[in-house]
């Protein structure tokens, strides 16, 4: 996986559930006024131009936060939620 960032941007969330889930992942600054990650223009990765991005291994792209943030636990179930589909998991956000 690799996550796209931006310092200050709200994809400091994922970046810290991606670190406290324990799972190996690649990181990749986006500039974001230039709208430039690695020499690549960014909107070639996400065409609405903003960050979280989390690339998976099969090329799909999340790129809203509130899911990024609910496909991470769900990856290492019990690390850093309880497992989907639980009334524990439920309970989180109730």
């Amino acid at each position: 996986m690799k996550l796209y960032y931006a310092p200050g941007a709200c994809s400091l969330a994922a970046h810290i559930a991606l670190q406290e889930s324990g799972l190996r992942y690649q990181r990749a600054r986006v500039d974001l006024r230039d709208h430039e990650v690695d020499g690549v223009d960014f909107y070639a990765i996400n065409p609405k131009g903003y960050v979280p991005v989390l690339e998976l291994d099969d090329g799909e792209r999340p790129t809203e936060a509130a899911v990024v943030l609910q496909y991470i636990p769900d990856l290492n179930p019990g690390t850093l939620a309880p497992a989907f589909g639980t009334i524990e998991r439920y309970r989180l956000t109730g």
